[in-house]
């Protein structure tokens, strides 16, 4: 097994500031590689694998690794106020389906 990267030789090798990556580590995880926690312990530690594809998977103009696409067949509606755009669509086909229909749309109000 490879040795594991600290925050210091993270920062080196992402070219970020060790307390940026501490900030991102907390607050924007996503922004960063995975995170290789032992347990008991909240020590901050990377696998070099896993940062050197995580980078891979950052590059722009190559294309992905393929990953396993999954079905969304079960969409759950997101939560909170649609918005403006699913909105105006969301009339969009209501109108449709009811002119469709031979409904105006001053029967319907």
């Amino acid at each position: 097994m490879k040795a594991l990267l600290t925050v210091d030789q993270l920062s080196q090798y992402l070219h970020k500031s060790v307390a940026s990556i501490r900030s991102d580590a907390s607050r924007n995880p996503q922004s960063l590689p995975p995170i290789c926690r032992l347990p008991g312990t909240k020590r901050l530690l990377w696998r070099t694998e896993d940062v050197e594809n995580w980078l891979a998977e950052h590059v722009e103009g190559v294309a992905p690794l393929q990953r396993p696409t999954v079905a969304f067949d079960d969409h759950k509606p997101r939560r909170g106020r649609p918005t403006k755009a699913e909105q105006l669509a969301r009339q969009r086909q209501l109108q449709a389906s009811a002119t469709g229909r031979g409904v105006s749309s001053s029967a319907r109000a």
